[in-house]
């Protein structure tokens, strides 16, 4: 019994030393390992190979971001004397986040909401979004490039017919009925293929709805067929959150002011994520005083 509490002594001391030799070594319990060593947990999602892009790493400045006058909107007289440049702030994957969703929803900003289909919350959140005078958008899923990024229920897929495809995109309307446009969700394959953004492109125009091209691929037709087509367009211009730092979206936001500031208008997309709401309700309220929030419908032409 002694020899064995010497052991036992022994092996205290030695880890013990460990501890105090190596100050960075840290022990985790087997849960806590596992959630340090998960990709999903990292802070930053890069562009990947496949060029599916997260933050708009070395692409070339959407060719709108020039100086130009957009559509023409229902602004009244008092916001046509607003000389203040415009920008607009979609607030993607809406539906799946009750609480981050619902508090979005509370802030006193002009934001525009894009709502997944078949979402659990879709429904409710897309409902008080239009009561509360917000823009409402259909987040529209689409084939990625990396068959591992999946885009969720109701998604579009360069396999389906032209035919399958406008049936798709016409009964994911239907669960976001106070749709006034739609952007994708992913697609950085699908938006390269133009017949099959021929085809998504049709539905909206025949419904009177508008398209803002997300940019998830250098290669997206979707803004340029679109115009093509005479259909209400613009493209995203900087994503506000592939960082989740409250600190790095507010440089984010700065980023779209100064863009907005140079070219007259800029569009930002974010996410429902806690550090995104915390950045919108501190920074988004200060930046108002250089730039005017509206709904992304005044921004389309």
């Amino acid at each position: 019994m002694g020899s064995t509490c010497n052991i036992a002594r022994r092996q205290v001391f030695a880890l013990a030393m460990i501890m105090l030799l190596v100050p960075s070594c840290r022990f985790f319990s087997s849960g806590e390992a596992l959630r340090e060593q998960t990709p999903a947990s990292s802070a930053e999602r890069k562009a990947d190979k496949t060029s599916v892009v997260f933050e708009e790493p070395n692409l070339p400045e959407p060719r709108e971001t020039a100086v130009e006058k957009t559509g023409a909107t229902d602004s009244t007289d008092k916001e046509a004397q607003d000389v203040r440049p415009r920008i607009a702030l979609i607030i993607d994957d809406m539906g799946y986040h009750q609480q981050i969703g619902r508090r979005l929803l509370t802030l006193d900003l002009n934001l525009t909401f894009s709502f997944l289909p078949k979402a659990p919350y879709t429904q409710k959140q897309e409902e008080q979004a239009w009561e509360k005078g917000h823009d409402v958008l259909l987040h529209l899923p689409m084939q990625a490039h990396n068959p591992a990024y999946d885009p969720g229920p109701g998604a579009l897929y360069l396999k389906y017919s032209p035919q399958r495809i406008q049936a798709l995109v016409a009964k994911d309307l239907k669960t976001v009925p106070h749709a006034i446009g739609s952007n994708n969700h992913m697609g950085s394959r699908f938006t390269e293929d133009r017949e099959a953004m021929h085809a998504v492109l049709a539905v909206l125009k025949k419904r009177g709805l508008f398209f803002i091209d997300s940019y998830t691929t250098a290669a997206s037709t979707g803004l340029d067929e679109a115009r093509r087509m005479g259909i209400p367009t613009a493209r995203r211009h900087v994503f506000l959150d592939n960082i989740q730092d409250k600190k790095k979206i507010c440089r984010q936001l700065d980023r779209l002011v100064t863009l907005a500031m140079q070219k007259g208008w800029a569009i930002g997309i974010g996410h429902p994520h806690q550090s995104t709401l915390d950045a919108l309700a501190d920074c988004g309220q200060r930046m108002q005083t250089r730039v005017r929030i509206v709904g992304v419908h005044a921004l389309v032409r």
